[in-house]
């Protein structure tokens, strides 16, 4: 019997702060912001300012518990899960999965575990992103054409796209159906509204004129309107209302709306009963998305506020995702 070849499946996430320190938030700023710096001007100076000021607020938040950010967690979990399915499925007859979790942005860094396994007979990169824009797919892509060689380059294959599968659309809707709370007795003419939150992206820069990398505004566009017409037309829909809602940066320009801050005032001048938060634009809860509930309730006056986690690690999510790093190992060996 011929030996399985060998193939590396990276997770490739952002990455985040673990903890409250500091210094490890201070680092994970700087990161980020370094690779935000390839695509759009952001001066050094305005990068540290920025990384000292995320970094206090963070040890502010809650200067008592040291945890922060899931995301890591999430990610290293989603990576045992993938392990475990890739292992049990019939293509681990011909091939040895090494599954690994990286970030662009903390250790491990995905450009190290991309060398690591470099000589491994095929290398298939997650972007753990459902859209892509030049500071996801793109800084992959980025890298690895400048740090392989052609012959390299055949034994690569990067997915993305997600924002245009239907396969995820009907995952999400089925885990905010199954995640959401009980629908609860009517109270009066109060509405029950959905807040689906998505990435923000740049819309112009500070010239007012479109900006010169891709910000993956049409896709992230494509992909909040494909999620609310199903969700709106799923049999389980009992919303009143389902709202598209940006978290953004606010830097560089404007950004995509109705951002967060604007939904929330927004609500102020309605009659709510309850809102659900489902991050459909991202597949692990971290920073920008978990504290969204509790910052909802004090910016608006609403009765009941849940947020309803990320795919995560969920088991439709990891089989989803077996299958697309299968085709993609496919593609690669030329099997049909």
């Amino acid at each position: 019997m011929a030996p399985r070849e060998k193939i590396a499946v990276i997770l490739a996430a952002h990455g985040e702060a673990e903890t409250t320190r500091f210094i490890e938030n201070y680092r994970v700023a700087r990161h980020t912001l370094a690779h935000a710096a390839l695509v759009m001007p952001i001066p050094k100076p305005v990068q540290r300012a920025i990384a000292v000021t995320s970094s206090v607020k963070k040890k502010l938040r809650n200067p008592i518990d040291t945890h922060s950010s899931p995301q890591n967690r999430i990610t290293r979990d989603q990576a045992v899960a993938l392990q475990q399915h890739l292992d049990a499925s019939s293509s681990a007859e011909l091939f040895d999965f090494e599954v690994h979790a990286a970030f662009s942005a903390c250790p491990p860094y995905v450009e190290h575990v991309i060398e690591q396994t470099r000589s491994y007979d095929g290398q298939v990169i997650v972007s753990m992103a459902p859209v892509d824009s030049s500071l996801s797919c793109g800084l992959l892509c980025s890298y690895l054409s400048s740090s392989c060689k052609a012959e390299e380059l055949g034994k690569v294959k990067v997915l993305s796209r997600f924002w245009n599968d239907e396969r995820l659309y009907a995952i999400y809707c089925d885990h905010l159906f199954e995640r959401r709370p009980a629908q609860p007795p009517p109270v009066s003419d109060e509405k029950r509204i959905l807040f689906l939150l998505f990435h923000g992206t740049l819309v112009a820069d500070t010239k007012g004129k479109t900006p010169q990398f891709r910000t993956g505004l049409e896709e992230t566009m494509h992909f909040a309107r494909r999620l609310r017409q199903l969700i709106q037309v799923d049999p389980r829909n009992f919303y009143s209302r389902i709202e598209a809602v940006y978290l953004n940066h606010n830097v560089g320009g404007e950004w995509t709306k109705p951002s967060f801050e604007e939904s929330c005032t927004m609500l102020r001048q309605e009659r709510v009963g309850s809102v659900d938060l489902f991050a459909g634009g991202y597949f692990a809860d971290g920073n920008e998305t978990i504290h969204r509930a509790a910052e909802l309730v004090v910016r608006a006056s609403v009765r009941a506020v849940t947020s309803i986690p990320c795919v995560n690690s969920t088991p439709a999510f990891t089989a989803w995702l077996t299958s697309r790093v299968i085709d993609a190992v496919r593609q690669l060996k030329g099997l049909s």
